[in-house]
């Protein structure tokens, strides 16, 4: 049940080209450009050696590497784009060449022998071809049309020719088993040919083919053009909901992705020539257009193609935007120019950073100038006891918080001689 309803959704089987190349391209480029490393070793890029420095020494500029290296950076990235794009082009080939050969042989036109668009459309309504089968006249055969009665004709030939009932078993076929196994094929081929033998005779059921494909033997319940319309459109709906999703959800990801405009182009130029083959009531310059390139193809087939291409060519954009349209020359000035900008501010940064190391080793010379006493007076006071009991913790304890109550007295003094009130109390103090 459940999947009979998403069968009647419509046609959900694109979507999962959408992992193909998601994944394939990167995976596949990486194994060609080992692979021509191999083959071509002196074709890989080499990172010059740098001078090798010790661990307290700070890193020399050396703008002779730097420069090799940014070359040999460039170079690699220029082989991974060449292979990158290589990648796409066959991937790409390859979709659409099995796209349209799964195409080759199954509607209703070459199931009865007959070209794609050989067919008169309302021609029972007049004697005479209308100004709408112009483009179809110039898609048939020898600029020549079948109107009801020659179709009929044709289809009486055919079935004389293939009738279950009038053709007789090969005589190659050696039991009975083969013989029921090719009566059941010729029954089920001759079932075909007149389904769609009745499907073309039918105007709006002709109509209908053309633009949906053989799902509308389905549709029981459609009758008019109207109708199959409508129930056209809600099988084409999925598609181009899932669609719209996806280019939603990544242009809220790649906000800056310089391939979204294309996205967004090329699904309206595929949905505009999708409405327009499916709404015309005959066809269109567009039909004539695809059936130059892809021949005796109906309009629901050079439709599913033209969505093949709609995303392949999304995936093919996405993939290779950074590549065919790098950044702007504005937004690359405006890095320079920030860059230029700050390289002052950085030499001011490092002066800073070396004044502060010098600060900082004078400040440890003035800290043991004024702490030097202390621990002077400490260790001559207790010189004696310190080696007589050297392992004792308690006399090192002791030592230690002598130290530091010394050290909160001269914090204190160092203080007061800082502070300007304070330092006129601390001479006086002194003095007396």
């Amino acid at each position: 049940m459940a999947f009979n309803h998403l069968s009647n959704l419509g046609d959900l089987g694109p979507f999962f080209s959408f992992i193909g190349w998601w994944f394939l391209p990167g995976y596949l480029s990486g194994i060609l450009i080992s692979i021509v490393y191999r083959i071509l070793p002196s074709w890989r890029p080499t990172v010059p050696s740098s001078v090798s420095i010790s661990s307290d020494q700070k890193p020399v500029f050396n703008p002779m590497f730097e420069s090799q290296k940014a070359q040999q950076d460039w170079r690699a990235r220029y082989h991974r784009s060449v292979a990158h794009g290589i990648v796409i082009c066959v991937y790409l080939g390859y979709t659409l060449t099995t796209t349209y050969q799964a195409q080759d042989h199954i509607n209703y036109y070459s199931i009865l022998g007959l070209n794609a668009n050989s067919l008169a459309f309302n021609s029972s309504h007049t004697t005479q071809l209308p100004p709408s089968n112009d483009v179809r006249a110039k898609l048939a055969s020898n600029n020549t049309l079948l109107d009801e009665a020659a179709l009929k004709s044709h289809w009486r030939k055919l079935a004389r020719a293939f009738h279950p009932d009038k053709l007789n078993p090969p005589q190659t076929l050696q039991n009975e088993a083969e013989v029921n196994h090719w009566k059941g094929e010729v029954e089920s081929k001759f079932i075909e040919m007149r389904e769609a033998y009745e499907t073309l005779s039918d105007i709006t059921k002709q109509w209908a083919y053309d633009r949906f494909g053989p799902t509308i033997a389905q549709w029981k319940n459609c009758i008019t053009m109207r109708e199959y319309l409508m129930e056209g459109a809600k099988h084409s709906s999925p598609f181009y909901a899932f669609t719209l999703a996806s280019l939603v959800l990544l242009g809220g990801i790649r906000k800056s992705d310089p391939g979204s405009f294309w996205r967004w182009t090329l699904l309206m130029l595929i949905l505009a020539a999708e409405s327009i083959m499916i709404t015309s009531t005959s066809l269109t310059l567009i039909t004539l257009f695809m059936s130059h390139i892809f021949p005796n193809r109906t309009p629901f087939e050079h439709i599913e193609l033209l969505r093949k291409i709609f995303i392949a060519g999304s995936c093919v954009v996405t993939q290779l935007s950074g590549i065919l349209y790098p950044i702007p020359d504005e937004e690359k000035q405006k890095k320079e120019s920030i860059g230029e900008s700050l390289s002052p501010l950085v030499a001011m940064v490092k002066q800073i950073e070396d004044y502060s190391s010098v600060a900082n080793v004078e400040v440890v010379k003035l800290m043991f100038n004024d702490l030097h006493p202390i621990v002077k007076n400490d260790t001559d006071q207790n010189i004696d006891s310190g080696r007589q009991r050297e392992n004792d913790a308690h006399q090192v304890e002791e030592i230690i918080a002598g130290l530091k109550e010394k050290m909160l007295d001269t914090f204190c003094d160092l203080k007061l001689q800082s502070d300007p009130a304070g330092q006129t109390a601390w001479i006086e103090a002194v003095n007396q």
